[in-house]
C-alpha cells in the first residue's frame, strides 16, 4: 500500500484499521506500507496498518530511500521469512549495573512472553536486518540505578569465571516460514572497549533522534557533534544524505 495516510474515504480511524487489519492477517495477508508525501502525512495510521499487517513500513522521502526499499531491499519487505521474531538481551551485572532500551517502545513486551509463542512479534524477510540499541551504564559508574535480574542473577554469578568478559546474551525466538516451528537460538557477547563505523553511524543517527525529541539523554549533542559522528561512520552515500537530513531539519540550531 502507497499512501501519505490521509484516508478520507471509507474506513479512517485507527481503531477500525486495527480491527480490519488483525483480522486479515490472520488468514495469512501481509500488508506491507509505503508512506509518501508531507504536509498532512498520517504517520501513525500508517504505522498501524503496517504493525498489525505483519509488513513493513518505510517512508519514501527521495529517489534514493525508493531504489533501496524497490531493489536492494526487495526481497526483505516483500517475501515473508520468519514470523514473531522476538529479541531478549540480558546484561552481566560485573560489567553493566543499568541500561535502557532505545526505540521499539511500541515493540517492548514482558519478560515472560519472550517464551509465549501466543504473542503475536515482527516478522522478518530474507535478508533483512534490524538494529536494536542499548544505552548502558558501566558498572563502575557513580550512577545508582537497579541492577536486572536475569541470567547473571545468580549469587556467584558476577564471580563466576566462566561469565568473565561477557557482556551480554542475546537470545533470538522465531517461527521459521518453511517448516512453522518455533526456533531460539542464543549467543554471548563479548566485552568490548572499540567501536567500528558502522557501530558511530547508528550512534549519530540515534543522537539526532534524541535531539529532535528532545531526550532527557542528550546531554551535550549539538548538530555539528552528530554530523562528526556521522562522518566517522557509514557508507560515502549515507554519510552525505545524514548530512543534509541534519542541515535541512536543525541549520539554524
Amino acid at each position: 500500500m502507497a499512501s501519505d495516510g490521509d484516508l478520507n474515504v471509507g474506513m479512517t480511524s485507527e481503531s477500525d484499521l486495527y480491527d480490519y487489519v488483525s483480522a486479515k492477517r490472520a488468514t495469512g495477508i501481509y500488508l506491507s506500507v509505503l508512506g509518501f508525501g508531507s504536509g498532512n502525512y498520517k504517520d501513525t495510521k500508517m504505522e498501524t496498518l503496517a504493525d498489525n499487517g505483519n509488513g513493513s513500513y518505510h517512508y519514501i522521502d527521495c529517489i534514493d530511500e525508493a531504489e533501496r526499499v524497490f531493489d536492494e531491499k526487495l526481497c526483505a519487505n516483500l517475501v515473508p521469512f520468519a514470523d514473531d521474531v522476538k529479541v531478549q538481551v540480558e546484561f552481566n551485572p560485573a560489567l553493566v549495573k543499568g541500561y535502557r532500551l532505545i526505540g521499539y517502545e511500541n515493540r517492548e513486551m514482558a519478560d515472560e512472553d519472550f517464551e509465549n509463542d501466543a504473542r503475536d512479534a515482527a516478522d522478518v524477510g530474507p535478508g533483512a536486518q534490524f538494529t536494536v540499541c542499548y544505552e548502558i551504564v558501566p558498572a563502575d559508574s557513580a550512577l545508582e540505578v537497579a541492577e536486572p535480574e536475569l541470567r547473571y542473577s545468580a549469587p556467584d554469578a558476577v564471580g563466576d569465571a566462566s561469565f568473565t568478559g561477557e557482556l551480554a546474551q542475546v537470545s533470538l525466538r522465531y517461527r521459521a516460514f518453511d517448516d512453522g516451528q518455533v526456533h531460539e537460538q542464543r549467543a554471548q557477547i563479548a566485552d568490548v572497549d572499540s567501536t567500528d563505523a558502522d557501530w558511530r553511524f547508528a550512534a549519530a543517527v540515534i543522537e539526532l533522534g534524541m535531539y529532535l525529541r528532545g531526550s532527557e539523554y542528550v546531554g551535550t549533542t549539538t548538530p555539528a557533534s552528530i554530523v562528526e559522528l556521522a562522518s566517522a561512520g557509514g557508507s560515502a552515500s549515507d554519510r552525505a544524505g545524514f548530512a543534509e537530513l541534519v542541515d535541512y531539519l536543525l541549520g539554524d540550531a
